[in-house]
């Protein structure tokens, strides 16, 4: 391998990889990380524009962490779905999954409906329901209009 072909973040001993994130979506990733009070701790490292076979370009996001928050993982594939997330041990890739949007969004996002009650009474939470994947679209539990996922994007609870 030429020098050119050589990845410039370092490898990680244990923790997690977060993989083929779109290039571009990597910067919301690292808000998303910096919204998990659980990760403050973490060493991150983070490279953006690298070269896929995938993607034609991507981010990748390497934290350094024991676990990921399940809250994280929820948040994360609303934002970058598909990421692929390998965990780490030993300098090894122990276990690879690809992140699907969930079926059940719970508590995660706020309606942008100003007349739900999810937004003017007090203690009732939010809850969507995934009804499309392409373009993926979600249904409100409370007031049941469908929203565009770019319609909830800004409104992640963290």
């Amino acid at each position: 391998m030429s020098p050119e072909q050589i990845m410039l973040i370092p490898k990680i001993e244990n923790g997690f990889v977060l993989d083929h994130i779109p290039t571009g979506s990597g910067v919301k990733v690292l808000n998303l990380i910096r919204g998990h009070a659980e990760l403050n701790e973490s060493v991150i490292s983070v490279g953006l524009h690298y070269t896929s076979r995938r993607l034609g370009r991507k981010d990748l996001i390497k934290i350094q962490s024991r676990e990921l928050p399940q809250r994280f993982l929820q948040h994360l594939s609303l934002v970058v779905p598909g990421v692929t997330i390998k965990r780490v041990e030993n300098y090894a890739v122990a276990q690879k999954i690809v992140l699907e949007p969930p079926e059940l969004v719970d508590n995660l996002l706020s309606c942008p409906n100003p007349g739900c009650i999810t937004n003017h009474e007090r203690g009732v939470t939010t809850c969507f329901h995934l009804v499309r994947r392409e373009p993926m679209k979600f249904r409100c539990n409370h007031c049941e209009r469908r929203f565009a996922l770019s319609e909830l994007e800004n409104r992640l609870k963290l």
